[in-house]
């Protein structure tokens, strides 16, 4: 394979003063800063200059740069720059008026569409220049770009390097500033009105982790949370949607919920769900976790049973993100990344609305072999959902041990680590998922569990969350994680998974973990 060096690799070399390595960030960002002068001044031999000059000054101030990886959007910066100094310069009929404020500028006719085409006035036009001065150059610089200068929003990102969703996100960001600078004017004009808003949109969320980044976004809509973790407690099929939350929060309610909070959270949730109807559009946010998987086959469910359907379904399903290595989730994204999702969704199709129907009868069902049936059937419509059901089938006890794979890996890595604290055991037992989806107070209900049948021995520690509780694990649980002793046959195992009922010393359902298939004890 041929190493192919990345901007932040080639930024470094060139601080160390190797000519060739700036020369590849000049040959790889040439054309799109060339694109960008030429939009601004409207002269091929004018911004080839600037594109050198610019080039030049990226050089001797590459020190400045402070995140290696953000070159292209820093040079593009400086582009931008040279090319407004440039028009200033030698053509302030554009950038000046008698006042010297952008207020020509403003009056400009252009072909495309613009919000400030109601300047028609010195004072209003001198107005909205300096609202525009004081906004961040993070804001003004799209919002010229698309509103003054007449560039799509593809070219924008182009220009700037960053995605298309990021460009719409900074210009209607900056529409808001804007009314806020200049709340006289808000019923007025049109500046402040989205030029492209044809419908709301509701975004359905696996969290307030991605929500409150997402709302901070710009992105237009609603945003409600759907995060109950299905894998864990009963979930039975064929109840209503208030007999499901009232099912639910007796099994959250314990330590961290009492009832009615567990039951209140779990109404808002399904409040925001069942306002679909008075939205335009429904966006399905997850990741290909199993919590995640979980959520979108109930959400697809929930849909496909709806006498009313939505007016259009779609959704966001993303395994992996450019530059978040290792990639856990939608919650690792900040405002920017997250509302460069939004045009990346797609269409729920009705294949997929079957599939997440079937997948979610199979997992409410008493019987766990309608998974292994789902799998058995073409799944790739929902690409993630092969590997999350795969997994859930892991969770039921084995046929050796009784250990379901999570209290498997726990045993594995006492026995090899020895005693370890919480703090470094869980990070540890998260490593060996494919993909990670269970949170810490899910691992303490497992690790009461194992604690509560002798497998474990759990030291408390000083800390309230937990972290520096120290774990070993006992004789039993060597012999059990051995194939020695059968941990159902100590009898105390009562666990749900979806609409199976699993209790010891006999659980009617089982996982053959050499032959990967359920076996049933029936």
């Amino acid at each position: 394979m041929v190493y192919t060096p990345g901007d932040s690799d080639l930024v470094q070399l060139a601080r160390c003063g190797n000519h060739d390595a700036f020369g590849a960030l000049v040959k790889r960002h040439q054309r799109s800063a060339l694109a960008l002068a030429r939009s601004l001044v409207f002269d091929d031999a004018e911004a080839e200059d600037l594109t050198q000059e610019a080039f030049l000054r990226a050089l001797r101030n590459l020190d400045l740069l402070a995140d290696p990886d953000k070159f292209a959007p820093w040079l593009h910066r400086i582009v931008f720059g040279t090319c407004i100094d440039w028009l200033r310069a030698f053509r302030p009929a554009l950038y000046q008026s008698s006042a010297g404020t952008d207020q020509d500028l403003l009056n400009l006719d252009s072909a495309a569409p613009t919000p400030l085409a109601f300047a028609e006035h010195t004072e209003l036009s001198e107005r909205v220049a300096d609202a525009l001065a004081k906004l961040p150059e993070k804001y003004r610089v799209p919002f010229h770009l698309y509103h003054l200068d007449g560039l799509s929003h593809d070219r924008v990102a182009d220009a700037l390097g960053v995605p298309v969703a990021t460009v719409r996100s900074l210009v209607h960001r900056a529409r808001t500033k804007l009314a806020q600078l200049l709340p006289d004017l808000r019923d007025d004009v049109s500046l402040f009105d989205p030029p492209s808003m044809p419908h709301t949109m509701l975004h359905i969320l696996n969290g307030d982790a991605t929500r409150i980044p997402l709302e901070q976004s710009g992105v237009p809509g609603t945003f409600s949370v759907w995060a109950d973790v299905f894998y864990e407690g009963p979930v039975p099929r064929d109840v209503s949607n208030r007999e499901l939350i009232e099912i639910r929060s007796r099994f959250h309610a314990g330590e961290r919920f009492s009832y009615e909070q567990a039951l209140a959270m779990g109404l808002r949730w399904l409040s925001g769900l069942e306002s679909y109807t008075e939205h335009d559009e429904v966006v399905i946010w997850c990741e290909h976790d199993l919590f995640d998987q979980m959520l979108l086959i109930n959400l697809l469910d929930f849909f496909a049973r709806q006498p009313v359907k939505p007016r259009q379904l779609s959704l966001i399903c993303i395994g992996e993100f450019p530059a978040v290595v290792p990639f856990h989730g939608l919650g690792q994204l900040d405002s920017e990344q997250l509302a460069s999702l939004l045009d990346t969704r797609q269409r729920v199709s009705e294949r997929q609305l079957a599939l997440g129907q079937s997948a979610w009868r199979a997992f409410t069902g008493d019987d766990p072999s309608a998974i292994e049936r789902v799998l058995a059937r073409d799944t790739s419509s929902l690409p993630f959902l092969d590997g999350a059901l795969r997994r859930l089938l892991e969770e039921f006890p084995d046929t050796r041990t009784g250990l379901p794979r999570t209290e498997r890996t726990i045993l594995e890595l006492l026995a090899a680590h020895g005693t370890l604290e919480f703090a470094r055991l869980f990070p540890l037992q998260q490593k060996t998922e494919e993909r990670v989806f269970m949170g810490d107070s899910t691992m303490l209900g497992r690790l009461d569990d194992l604690a509560r049948d002798g497998l474990v021995e759990i030291l408390p520690g000083r800390d309230d969350r937990h972290l520096d509780m120290r774990i070993a694990i006992t004789d039993a649980g060597q012999r059990v994680l051995a194939g020695a002793l059968d941990w159902m046959s100590l009898g105390t195992f009562d666990r749900w998974i979806g609409g199976s009922h699993l209790v010891a010393p006999a659980p009617a359902w089982r996982w053959n973990r050499e032959k990967k298939l359920m076996t049933d004890n029936g």
